[in-house]
């Protein structure tokens, strides 16, 4: 007779206590969270290479961005629809001496078209120049912080170091 009134005892205290915090479980609001300055859901952010695109065209200028939605290295290339922002990484290793590019070279870049800050940007995946081939991002949008040359001319002195 005392078990079944323990029993009936707690059985009713657990009830009541689910009464009370379930309502305020549902309450709690998700915070979004940041990386590299964006902030805006993660099905949005998520790096895609089934929407990857490739654009040859001119380096018209290269410039490093230290605030705004995507710090780092930016280069402007001139294609044949128009001019491009294409955002190649923001490591100290991606930088114009490393990657071997300079304002009137020809590239063809591979990588994601987003909208940052109401701008268009292309992520940049793989940078291939006329001597080598950069990869920029993993397949997941990682920024690489090392620099991966696929080229066969000389070494490059840049370790790959991993995305995460």
């Amino acid at each position: 007779m005392i078990r079944y009134r323990l029993f009936e005892v707690i059985f009713l205290a657990a009830l009541a206590a689910g009464f009370v915090f379930i309502p305020l479980a549902g309450a709690q609001t998700a915070v979004p969270e940041t990386v590299f300055g964006i902030s805006r859901p993660l099905t949005e952010r998520t790096y895609r290479v089934a929407k990857e695109i490739r654009i040859q065209g001119t380096i018209q200028s290269i410039e490093v961005s230290d605030g705004g939605a995507l710090r780092g290295m930016h280069a402007q290339i001139a294609t044949a629809q128009g001019i491009v922002d294409a955002h190649l990484g923001v490591s100290p290793n991606v930088n114009a001496k490393t990657l071997d590019i300079s304002t009137g070279d020809t590239v063809e870049i591979t990588g994601m078209m987003a909208k940052e800050s109401g701008e268009s940007v292309l992520l940049a995946r793989i940078l291939t120049t006329p001597d080598r081939i950069f990869i920029l991002r993993s397949e997941r949008g990682v920024p690489i912080r090392g620099i991966i040359s696929r080229g066969n001319l000389t070494p490059i002195k840049a370790t790959m170091k991993g995305g995460f």
